[in-house]
């Protein structure tokens, strides 16, 4: 069975986010904590959608064969158009063929919210054939916005004549389609004429700047994810389950339309799946749907997997790595800071590497090493290699310079996660594109770069707070982000401490690397504490409040605990935040880290519950966290 197929078998739709308004509280139902990390539940059961999710070209069938002389099968042949409604009635979905052109319209609350010409069937005869039906179900993942995910969604298949075939996914919070045997497999978004965007210009590192634009007036190549919002609503358009040997795929703007165009020229003979998270910003930020749709988990027993955080020197002294003794102290500071891991970047000593393990291993910590992927190109190769670091006992290794999304380096990509669990590794894709589901089918992937993070600060650049608050709405909403989080000491920084230290929270990564030095991190102990608190491996998320480019403030939780953290690109101003989201009837400690003058961190600590509205000062450029139990 390929690829493709059991991802349709095991089709997995994200939760129902709960309708928010931007700037309030999210109320999106919170998530059942995952037990354990057990494989994916199998294909959740198909249902007839009844009246929910009935095609058009159905109900013209029904009447037609109550009519004289007018048999169902002919009704079925004239029907040119099918409706599906996802199962909370918040998204309605109509395929119309014009002229040989399947052509989508998305409907939200009644309103128009997504337009796409789907490619080109080769049928003179496009009259079109579907069939509904519910799934729902759930599935478990290592890492991400939450490890036990929730599934409601509709689907639909249509037939356009006989050869070419739509699947069509709708749930509350977005639609995605697969298209097998269309004369093009490409796609033509046709975004509102008003519609504001949030877009990166394509880099083979997907590491571009997020900008605000006008839509309409766009030109050239554009990354995935992409955000758009009009009339009250947002659209992330990116795409999922990129079929082994194939490309990953990207957008070119012309004329206010967005049209999926394959890595470096090449020619897709197979896609994926294309996804449109659709609702409000909570709705957005809370959204499983990209992970959804990919394979299920190959893995059988994923017990092993750990996410974590990492001690990381490179950042700091980039000849840090060639010395057994600086990679000791960074051992023995990620033990002081309860870390999982220490990270040995470019430059190690295969000699000493035994060494280092064993001394960690003796202090709870964890070894990562880095690795150039050219020395993991082939499967000799990677037997070699990943037998001898697995017997050193690393707990993984960091694979770099996986430059671009071409179908060769997808399908190394792939090919390093499934040997590196084959012998219990961990795996960081470092200099690479998005995720594009990899981490649901190869789980013990926890985390993966493709974002312009605290490298770019490491020469002494500004960093950029309108960038790094958009983030929040399109890079890390599709998966784990290897930011490499909070440097206090990066010499061009106008965020505050504050905000640096938020970022530990706003910024999801199944294994955080904690970038600064040692000693930037000692001098701020309150800082540290939290630090040690949070963890890199979660069970919600709430957006609380925030706008792409000016601010967010978002919930995750792990267990019983809630940390909010809060990131912001304006002026000085007063947050009002929201503890709505907290189980009612309980009292909780919270303990609040803000901004305070000299670039230095304010610690309160108040007692509060669900009905506590929190004011917190947040500075030009600033942020804040808050630690709730």
């Amino acid at each position: 069975m390929s690829r493709l197929h059991v991802a349709v078998a095991a089709l997995l739709l994200a939760p129902a986010a709960a309708e928010a308004a931007e700037a309030r509280p999210a109320t999106a139902p919170q998530a059942r904590p995952a037990a354990s990390l057990a494989p994916p539940a199998s294909a959740p059961q198909a249902r007839p959608a009844a009246p929910l999710a009935r095609p058009a070209s159905a109900r013209r069938a029904r009447r037609a064969a109550r009519a004289p002389g007018r048999p169902a099968a002919r009704a079925r042949r004239a029907a040119r158009a099918s409706t599906t409604i996802s199962p909370g009635g918040v998204l309605r979905a109509t395929v119309r063929v014009e002229d040989r052109v399947p052509r989508l319209t998305v409907r939200r609350h009644g309103r128009v919210v997504l337009r796409a010409d789907l490619g080109r069937v080769r049928a003179r005869d496009v009259r079109v054939g579907a069939a509904a039906s519910r799934f729902s179900g759930s599935y478990a993942t290592a890492a991400g916005k939450r490890r036990a995910r929730t599934v409601h969604a509709t689907r639909t298949v249509l037939h356009f004549g006989r050869r070419a075939r739509l699947e069509l996914g709708v749930a509350d919070d977005g639609v995605a389609f697969h298209m097998t045997g269309f004369a093009s497999q490409q796609v033509r978004y046709r975004p509102d004429e008003r519609a504001r965007g949030w877009l990166q210009r394509l880099t083979r590192g997907y590491e571009g700047r997020y900008l605000p634009v006008n839509a309409r007036r766009v030109n050239g190549a554009i990354g995935y994810p992409a955000l758009f919002r009009a009339r009250g609503t947002y659209t992330l358009l990116t795409e999922t389950a990129v079929p082994a040997g194939q490309p990953g795929e990207h957008l070119v703007a012309a004329r206010g339309a967005f049209t999926t165009a394959a890595a470096e020229g090449a020619k897709r003979t197979v896609a994926g799946w294309r996804v449109a998270v659709i609702g409000s910003l909570a709705d957005v930020v809370a959204s499983d749907l990209p992970d959804d749709f990919a394979p299920p988990s190959r893995i059988a027993d994923p017990s092993w997997i750990r996410p974590g955080r990492a001690a990381w020197s490179w950042w700091a002294d980039s000849g840090s790595p060639r010395e057994l003794e600086a990679q000791r102290r960074y051992v023995d500071f990620a033990h002081e800071a309860g870390f999982e891991y220490v990270l040995v970047d470019a430059g190690w000593d295969g000699g000493w590497v035994p060494e280092l393990v064993e001394y960690a291993a003796r202090r709870d910590v964890r070894v990562l090493l880095w690795t150039d992927w050219h020395d993991l190109a082939t499967p000799a190769q990677r037997a070699t290699l990943l037998d001898r670091w697995a017997d050193w006992g690393v707990a993984g290794v960091k694979v770099d310079f996986l430059w671009g999304d071409t179908a060769k380096r997808m399908a190394i990509s792939e090919a390093i996660a499934q040997d590196a669990a084959a012998r219990r590794l961990h795996v960081v894709l470092h200099g690479h594109a998005i995720p594009r589901g990899l981490q649901r089918t190869w789980p013990n992937v926890l985390t993966l770069e493709g974002v312009r993070g605290a490298e770019h600060l490491k020469s002494g650049r500004a960093d950029e707070p309108a960038h790094n608050v958009t983030l929040a709405f399109t890079r890390n909403v599709v998966g784990s982000m290897d930011y490499t989080p909070v440097t206090f000491s990066a010499p061009g920084r106008v965020s505050t401490a504050a905000a640096q230290l938020a970022q530990a929270i706003v910024y999801e990564s199944g294994l955080q690397h904690y970038a600064d030095h040692p000693e930037a991190y000692r001098k701020r102990p309150q800082a540290l504490a939290l630090l040690r608190q949070v963890p890199a491996a979660w069970d919600d998320v709430r957006l609380l409040s925030g706008a792409p480019g000016r601010s967010v403030t978002l919930a995750r939780r792990a267990g019983g605990r809630w940390f909010v953290g809060a990131l912001s690109a304006t002026p000085a101003r007063r947050e009002i935040v929201d503890l709505s989201f907290l189980p009612k009837g309980r009292t909780f400690r919270a303990r609040i880290y803000a901004d305070k003058r000299g670039d230095e961190i304010a610690v309160t600590q108040r007692t509060v519950t669900s009905a506590t509205r929190l004011k917190v000062h947040v500075a030009r450029n600033g942020g804040f966290s808050i630690a709730i139990s």
